[in-house]
């Protein structure tokens, strides 16, 4: 009882010497007990907030940071209590090290905090806190989870970093109603099997908006992402994340499907993007029930990546689907409107190569050269037939050409072996190879039910 009295007797004192004089206070290290800081305080040296201390920063004061390496450690709690009207400031030189947390006591929060030029303005090693109506800029990393870390960040403002926030080893955050405008590498970058809720965010203007390198199982929804040259990277996240309810406009590229990434994307809206979705060695996703309008190209299939494209709706974009170099969708109930080119095969799309010369052991042996440990190589498919197939969906006002030109015709919309039937490719000698042809029959001759996003339940 003594010893918290005492306690009690020194947070009073400095709350209260604050509010009198509101002085330049010098820090070098906090004692046990409660701290408060008030006013300017001036930070020149690493200084540490033990296991049984916390910090207490009131609402409109400003932290003077002198010294990249003045770092503020904790072991016990921080809380800055800013305010939308009054927030606290921490004003440091360029590289300076931020609030680092390591195994850290429970509560600590940064409400209202604005935070410029630090190297990493929060690292944490398995330690939960919040981060509220905050702004970070000009940061090299934000928010950095080394470890298994959980921390709650919603409303706050990230722009100019070279990372909002790294999401590594197991760390779980969730990521709810942000804005992340122009990173220079990435808004969100997650690997080490962390996960975590991103939603309701709005991205703008990233070099890239989310990356992901391994598998994700958590939810990627309700965002927005606009204007970025890559807005979701998905490379070895096998059939994680779920990313459904996004929308996706005037990307570069909004949706990259890499390397046995094969996530569940549904009830998204792709509009006017260079390319909506690109999959890419053996990136096959399975798409449902997703808007695609006025996009350069709306789904580009490479390097066998087979996804599951159902009850979709194309319409008004440039080309709707490209296959290439042995891709094979299924492709069931969609509408496909109005698109200048339906579906293209691209010259690599060839049964026949693969048939006569093959391409798992090319992709094997290049994997070798730059080192790969990736064993699903090891999956991939070595049968393939000549039959891109697009049967069973609706063409809308192209409807009655299909049916005065029947079925195994060259049609206007699509291309494929009809178009350009023979290739040689450089490196494998003289020989010609037969592209793939389009299958399209029997093809619907009314729509389809339950296409396009499905409203929010």
């Amino acid at each position: 009882m003594l010893k918290r009295l005492l306690l009690n007797k020194t947070a009073l004192f400095v709350f209260s010497f604050c509010l009198l004089a509101s002085p330049a206070l010098a820090v070098k290290a906090l004692p046990a007990g409660e701290t408060v800081w008030q006013g300017e305080v001036i930070v020149d040296e690493p200084l540490r907030v033990p296991r049984d201390g916390k910090l207490v920063v009131v609402a409109g004061s400003t932290i003077k940071v002198t010294s990249p390496a003045a770092v503020i450690d904790v072991a016990g709690v921080i809380q800055m209590k800013g305010k939308k009207e009054r927030p606290i400031t921490i004003i440091s030189p360029k590289g300076w090290q931020g609030v680092s947390f390591i195994e850290a006591g429970k509560g600590s929060s940064f409400a209202s905090i604005r935070v410029t030029s630090a190297e990493t303005a929060i690292s944490s090693i398995a330690t939960d806190f919040s981060v509220t109506d905050s702004t970070f800029t000009d940061c090299g990393t934000a928010i950095k989870l080394l470890r298994e870390s959980s921390p709650l960040i919603e409303n706050s403002h990230f722009e100019n970093n070279d990372i909002a926030i790294d999401n590594e080893m197991r760390s779980n955050p969730t990521i709810r109603n942000n804005t992340f405008n122009a990173h220079r590498k990435t808004a969100i970058l997650a690997s080490h099997n962390s996960r975590g809720l991103i939603s309701g965010n709005r991205f703008e203007g990233n070099v890239q908006a989310i990356g992901l390198l391994q598998t994700y199982p958590d939810k990627i929804q309700d965002n927005v992402f606009v204007g970025n040259k890559l807005a979701l990277y998905c490379n070895q996240t096998k059939s994680t994340p779920l990313i459904s309810r996004n929308r996706f406009e005037r990307n570069e590229m909004a949706l990259v499907n890499y390397s046995f990434a094969y996530p569940a994307v549904e009830d998204n809206t792709f509009v006017g993007n260079e390319m909506a979705i690109r999959n890419d060695q053996y990136g096959s996703p399975l798409l449902k029930n997703n808007l695609f309008s006025d996009n350069k190209t709306a789904l580009y299939n490479y390097r066998k990546s087979n996804p599951k494209v159902e009850n979709n709706l194309f319409e008004k974009n440039g080309l709707a689907m490209f296959c290439d170099y042995s891709s094979y969708p299924m492709v069931r109930n969609n509408h496909f409107i109005a698109n200048k080119m339906a579906v293209e095969l691209g010259i690599y799309q060839s049964a026949d190569w693969e048939k006569r010369s093959g391409s798992k052991k090319l992709m094997q042996k290049e994997a070798l050269a730059r080192k790969s440990k990736n064993q699903m190589l090891g999956q991939a498919p070595t049968v393939f037939n000549d039959i891109v197939d697009v049967s069973g969906n609706w063409w809308g006002e192209a409807t009655p050409v299909l049916n005065k030109i029947g079925k195994g015709k060259n049609i206007p919309f699509f291309h494929d072996r009809r178009d350009q039937e023979w290739v040689t490719y450089e490196g494998f000698g003289p020989e010609s190879y037969r592209i793939d042809q389009i299958a399209y029959h029997p093809w619907l001759n009314k729509p389809a039910a339950n296409v396009g996003p499905r409203s929010k339940k």
